[in-house]
């Protein structure tokens, strides 16, 4: 890979996060959002699979203790994104029929209450990770090309 397309790539993961993000936020805000939207798996939200497939090429450059870091906080963004999944899709309970035909679910005052708790948490912890991404993109612009290309 050439350095302008890791560049290209953490870019474009950083705005895939950010969309994911902003995913959250609409369903929190009472919009309909189909919960295969929000991925639940750290490796299934397009951030992870760049981070660990293309974006492991971080560790050529980085001590694995920074790309440590932004991996947990990725772990942990949908940690926290697991607190609000629950509250809007909740584990039916019933039959097979009542299952099925099951509506979305009502959602309490409290339970509301929770999930603006836990998105402000989402979103403090989103920033955190974008802010690791930016300091990774600064650093790499400021290798030259020859010292880069030595790392492929």
């Amino acid at each position: 890979m050439e350095k302008i397309e890791v560049l290209q790539s953490i870019r474009a993961a950083r705005r895939a996060h950010i969309q994911w993000v902003d995913r959250a936020k609409s369903l929190v805000n009472g919009l309909s959002v189909k919960k295969e939207q929000i991925p639940l798996e750290v490796t299934e939200c397009s951030f992870g699979k760049w981070f660990y497939c293309d974006g492991q090429i971080l560790l050529s450059f980085f001590t694995e203790e920074a790309i440590t870091k932004l991996d947990n906080k990725h772990k942990e963004l949908h940690d926290i994104y697991m607190k609000i999944f629950k509250i809007y899709f909740p584990e039916p309970k019933g039959s097979f029929l009542t299952k099925l035909f099951m509506s979305r679910v009502e959602i309490t005052a409290q339970d509301e209450h929770n999930a603006l708790a836990y998105l402000r948490n989402l979103e403090e912890v989103s920033k955190e990770l974008i802010s690791f991404l930016n300091i990774i993109e600064q650093k790499l612009n400021k290798v030259d090309e020859a010292t880069f290309a030595k790392y492929m």
